[in-house]
């Protein structure tokens, strides 16, 4: 090549080089696909008790995780890991050695004295538990499969420190909340090939009982577990939960789940089928003891009294209603029961703060129990009530802590305080400690009243670590002697740590933050220090920090370094009026969030991504990006394809009516985007809806009431109502035998699709709200998709397509094999990703430049 042509060439690319460098620099990379694929994560943490180790579950990044099988979907409970920090010799954290690194290993609480650590392990289905001494680095497995549960009901409990106990299923069964995806694929797998071979039968039945079998045992086995030796002892057959060990560790109570009794048609199922029955076991003798035999009981409700003596739960009379339930106390000496009736009060929810149907925590204070409730509505039962509630339900009276005698006598021990919590501190003999805003307080039996919080600044929050099965405001654990509070509000953000103990030895601790944004993850008294984690935009870093003069916090983690740099967009909130659609309520003012892509113009007016849900409110950041560990559909992806994203906020008192439970969803949705609109936020003719989950269904159903927008993606949801209500429940009906989902709309509280009436008795409003019978209305293109192994069946999209289909319409389905609740494979959800842009792009709502980059010679 001759030299003036090379030289051409070469000048052409220097220009190059630097048209694009100063872009480069000025401009950061938008974050994308591949960055969120890589994402690592953070889980529990927790402290031994002899305040040596601070252990940490760290989540590798996604795209290296080998198992994607966990339950309906892997993201955030999958790739777990535990490391643990040396807090008295320091050094560098270390994955915890002698553990195989491949399975997903979870935190579950060391033993008493901390020689051992408790561990829960998954690995293709299979769950097990493990006991981790921490001196000689060893692990022991045990090999029966634990039950295992969401809401706390089957936590295992330490009873000394080398011994635990667990509830634990069947030789061959698997936890449907870890394993429903994994077993149901291998028995399919074994049934395709056994009927195609013709060498054996692959018939599974479920079927109903007319009798009521609710006086038979659930399958299942109590097992103690001696991590010393090994050995594993049969305590009891059948299934058990809510299992308590006495402060003194000789008695073990719990309750015996029995078998689901059979639907009444006359009743609305919005309780759960099987009964709990009170058991006690003499851990020395073995023995079991019925108590209570009159009586049913809510799991994750006993509570002991310090000295050992009594136990307190929340039960009711066979053949009653759970709302006309009370805390009942047995003498475990005597075996005499004394209900407790808390006359004019309404005994709070857990619900309320977002879990179950369920009392709150109660508490003995000396001969009488503290309960958390408030005023009951006038004409209510006299003996008290329990009122069904809605997840952050408004328009609540105030709550308090209440002492309740035998005789009905009740009284408020928290009237004088603020914002009092319902969860409870501590409870000890002849006293119960409790947090308000401003501090925490010790009650005692006799009326006196003592401050253990220093005088500070700002409101004080209780950390109550949780676990991957029982998340951290739901948990109920053992009251401990110390306690952690972060003081928020006022100044730089501090620790407080107390002390519990009846003679408190230690003086409250103070422990000051890395930063005003740092959350506490776990503490030690013993150590006087507290694990920290802190944001730097999308990374994490976790510090130690210690009390006194022992040095500035030291950083002894950080994950998703990769991230740094990278240009999110920008959040915005946006507020405006909503109007009832009945106009029996006042219009309320309300705020919702937008994400803005990189590189917004205001003169050019990005694509919006209108994201649905039913009753959320706004949870965007003014301080910088906060990523879950890795959501497949996380609104950053969007931003960085060049979309305005929005999640509008859409309160259940205005998108319920008459009409149904979501009927007021299209005028909700389009008050918010009228809003962002106003502001010249998005593009007015390139507007998609998007729905996940209970999402998918409300987006279809606004696509059928409304002609703004230009295309729907409905993804992992259902679509009609009366169908849902009788048929499958996903993948959990092929060997689990779950059918119909009566408890979403047979609730009046508590559910986002309660409707209160059975299609038996009111077809009509099933029919009503039920996108497959509105297909003839939508007359923009719909993308929907499914998954084989949901627990939404996937034949309600099929449904959804038929229909869509028969109308006429201009409709793709997608269906993705081995997936649950929406992709957990990073095949498929790149896949996904794929799919979204060309349905976009060929619907004409994809930005015009495909969001590409700025430079591309920078590429």
């Amino acid at each position: 090549m001759p030299r003036r042509f090379r030289d051409a060439i070469t000048l052409f690319i220097v220009s190059a080089i630097i048209a694009c460098f100063p872009t480069a620099l000025a401009e950061p990379r938008a974050f994308g696909l591949d960055d969120l694929l890589h994402m690592e994560g953070l889980g529990a943490a927790g402290a031994d008790p002899q305040g040596r180790w601070m252990m940490v579950e760290k989540i590798r990044p996604y795209d290296e995780i080998t198992d994607y099988s966990f339950r309906t979907y892997a993201y955030q409970k999958s790739g777990h890991q535990i490391w643990r920090y040396d807090m008295r010799a320091g050094g560098e954290p270390e994955r915890l050695p002698g553990l195989d690194p491949e399975p997903h290993t979870y935190l579950q609480g060391f033993s008493p004295l901390g020689k051992y650590l408790l561990l829960m392990q998954y690995h293709s289905g299979a769950l097990s538990m493990l006991a981790y001494e921490m001196d000689s680095e060893t692990v022991r497995t045990f090999k029966k499969t634990p039950a295992f549960s969401r809401s706390g009901e089957h936590n295992p409990v330490w009873i000394s420190d080398t011994a635990f106990v667990f509830a634990a299923l069947p030789d061959g069964d698997l936890p449907a909340t870890t394993s429903v995806r994994a077993r149901t694929g291998k028995a399919l797998a074994k049934g395709w090939r056994d009927a195609w071979s013709g060498e054996a039968a692959t018939a599974v039945e479920v079927r109903t009982y007319a009798e009521d079998q609710s006086n038979q045992p659930e399958a299942g086995e109590l097992v103690v577990a001696d991590a010393d030796t090994g050995r594993v002892e049969v305590l009891a057959d059948g299934l058990y939960a809510d299992l308590r060990v006495s402060p003194d560790q000789r008695w073990l109570a719990g309750l015996a789940v029995s078998k689901p009794r059979p639907a009444d048609p006359d009743r609305l199922l919005d309780r759960e089928p099987r009964r709990y029955k009170l058991v006690m076991f003499d851990l020395e003798t073995r023995q079991e003891v019925r108590l209570a035999e009159n009586l049913e009981f809510y799991p994750y409700t006993i509570t002991w009294s310090p000295d050992g003596r009594r136990l307190a739960a929340y039960g009711w009379e066979r053949g009653k209603d759970a709302a006309e339930g009370r805390f009942h106390v047995i003498d475990i000496a005597s075996g005499s029961v004394t209900r407790f009736d808390h006359p004019g009060l309404d005994l709070a929810s857990e619900r309320e703060r977002g879990w179950r149907q369920r009392p709150e925590r109660a508490l003995f204070l000396g001969d009488r129990l503290a309960v958390f409730a408030r005023r009951a509505a006038a004409g209510s039962d006299p003996g008290g009530t329990f009122t069904d509630r809605n997840f952050m339900q408004t328009g609540l009276g105030r709550a308090d802590w209440y002492t309740l005698a035998g005789d009905g006598k009740t009284h408020n021990l928290t009237a004088s305080l603020s914002d009092v919590s319902a969860i409870p501190v501590h409870a000890g003999p002849g006293h119960v400690t409790l947090k308000a805003a401003d501090g925490v307080y010790r009650f005692y039996r006799d009326g006196g009243v003592r401050r253990l919080s220093p005088d500070v600044d700002g409101q004080l929050q209780m950390l109550t670590p949780g676990t991957f099965a029982t998340r951290s405001r739901v948990i109920r654990p053992e009251f401990s002697a110390e306690a952690l509070f972060s003081v928020t509000g006022a100044g730089a953000a501090r620790i407080l740590m107390l002390d519990l103990r009846e003679d408190q030895t230690v003086a409250p601790v103070l422990i000051d933050a890395p930063d005003s944004q740092a959350s506490p993850l776990a503490g030690s008294l013993a150590a006087r220090t507290v694990l920290f984690r802190t944001e730097n935009g999308p990374q994490s870093h976790l510090f130690l920090a210690r009390s006194g003069s022992q040095g500035r916090p030291r950083e002894i983690m950080r994950i998703n370094s990769h991230m740094a740099g990278l240009d999110f967009g920008e959040w915005r909130i946006l507020s405006y009026s909503l109007a009832d659609p009945e106009s029996l309520l006042k219009n309320q003012t309300v705020e919702s969030c937008i994400l803005l892509p990189p590189d917004f113009d205001p003169h050019a007016p990005p694509p919006l991504i209108v994201d649905i849900y039913p009753d959320i409110g706004p949870t965007c950041r003014k301080e910088g990006p906060k990523l879950a560990y890795p959501d497949p559909d996380s609104p950053y992806v969007w931003a960085s394809k060049g979309y305005a994203y929005a999640r509008l906020t859409t309160p259940r008192e205005l998108i319920r009516t008459e009409d149904g439970p979501i009927a007021g969803m299209d005028e909700v949705i389009g008050a918010g985007v009228d809003a962002i609109l106003k502001e010249k936020l998005a593009d007015p003719e390139r507007i998609a809806l998007y729905g996940f989950s209970q999402g998918g269904v409300s987006a279809l159903y606004v696509a059928a009431h409304s002609d703004r927008y230009n295309a729907v993606i409905a993804a992992n949801s259902w679509a009609d109502l009366f169908s849902n209500y009788f048929g499958p429940a996903g993948v959990y009906s092929y060997l689990y035998g779950s059918f119909g989902a009566f408890g979403r709309y047979d609730a009046t509280s508590g559910s986002d699709f309660g409707i209160g009436r059975t299609p038996f008795q009111d077809p009509e409003v099933y029919y009503r709200n039920s996108p497959v019978f509105l297909a003839p209305q939508i007359d923009i293109p719909v993308l929907l998709i499914h998954s084989d192994m949901d627990e939404f069946s996937m034949s309600q999209f099929d449904e959804m397509y038929g229909a869509l289909f028969r109308a006429g319409k201009d409709a793709r389905y997608v269906r993705y094999w081995g997936e649950g609740h929406g992709p957990s494979g990073r095949a498929n959800i790149r896949d996904m990703w794929e799919r979204f842009d060309q349905f976009l792009s060929d619907t004409h709502v994809a930005p015009e430049n495909g969001a590409m980059p700025a430079c591309q010679a920078c590429r």
